[in-house]
């Protein structure tokens, strides 16, 4: 599973938490001499037969649909003969605006006083609602939580995904990031997103794209025809865009689904579905083809 893919101590945003380009090319390196990389009808003729390949395999991931995923990832994976899985969600390929999730993580990069961010969020809040962060519900949101961040910026995350209501954390994080990164949120997309004509390009390459939304929003807090309605949009943009959604796949924002998703996944014949969470697909798993576990590229030290 990957996302940010960069020269990251070179570019404007030093500080982002993202994977260095050089250390990608040395991962792919090193799983293409040891494994099988492998995607399409290969992975889709595992997950039908439920046979485990004898040579341990990866298959690539890229979430989010990073203009580093055209600039740097599909170059590379190219000259390499590979293939990968794109999940961009759709609202960013229009270039329509940056998502909240990405807003956080720039804002964060910007700004490393996490208290400082902390009292933001508190003055904000109780300018807005007259309520201190203190007087939210926060109890053991640390716990049990596999996670590289520290326990503020956990909670700056924490208060700004899921904790906060959706009213109240879009207007925080807009607020954030027009003070802290201080630009415009169209033109900053277009620096941070592919575009269709990067989809398409990489799609007649053969690469791989699957549903991950319209917004980055958690599934599991949705309805069951809201949830519908984030798949059925990235649906009718893919064929706007003539690309091929035979077997198409899900990969889940946040990691996040339930009952319905899995009814919903079943009836559209849905390929296969990706989760956040942490292992192999093996024996132990592969009946559950829309619970496929993932390895975190953080996970990997050469």
């Amino acid at each position: 599973m990957y996302h940010y893919v960069r020269p990251v101590k070179n570019s404007t945003h030093p500080k982002l938490s993202a994977l260095e380009f050089v250390e990608f090319k040395r991962q792919i390196d090193y799983f293409c001499h040891n494994f099988n990389i492998i995607a399409g009808d290969d992975f889709l003729n595992i997950i039908s037969s439920k046979k485990i390949p004898k040579k341990p395999s990866f298959v690539l991931t890229f979430d989010d649909g990073f203009l580093d995923h055209y600039e740097y990832v599909f170059p590379y994976l190219k000259h390499k003969r590979v293939l990968g899985y794109f999940y961009p969600t759709t609202k960013t390929i229009k270039g329509e605006y940056v998502l909240d999730v990405h807003k956080i993580h720039f804002f964060l990069e910007k700004e490393q006083n996490r208290k400082k961010i902390l009292k933001e969020i508190d003055d904000i809040l109780f300018n807005k609602k007259k309520i201190k962060i203190d007087n939210l519900d926060t109890k053991d949101i640390h716990l049990n939580k596999r996670t590289y961040d520290d326990k503020d910026t956990f909670l700056i995350k924490a208060l700004l995904r899921h904790i906060l209501s959706i009213e109240d954390r879009k207007f925080i994080v807009d607020e954030l990031f027009k003070t802290i990164v201080d630009e415009d949120s169209h033109s900053f997309a277009k620096k941070i997103y592919m575009n269709e004509d990067n989809v398409k390009e990489m799609v007649s390459e053969n690469m791989i794209f699957g549903v991950h939304g319209s917004d980055h929003v958690r599934w599991d807090l949705l309805t069951k025809n809201e949830q519908k309605k984030e798949i059925n949009d990235t649906l009718t943009f893919y064929n706007q865009l003539k690309l091929n959604t035979n077997n198409i796949s899900v990969c889940y924002p946040y990691g996040s689904y339930n009952k319905d998703t899995m009814e919903l996944l079943k009836n559209l014949n849905v390929s296969f579905g990706l989760t956040t969470g942490h292992g192999n697909v093996d024996a132990n798993n592969i009946n559950n083809k829309f619970e496929l576990p993932r390895f975190d590229t953080n996970e990997f030290k050469l």
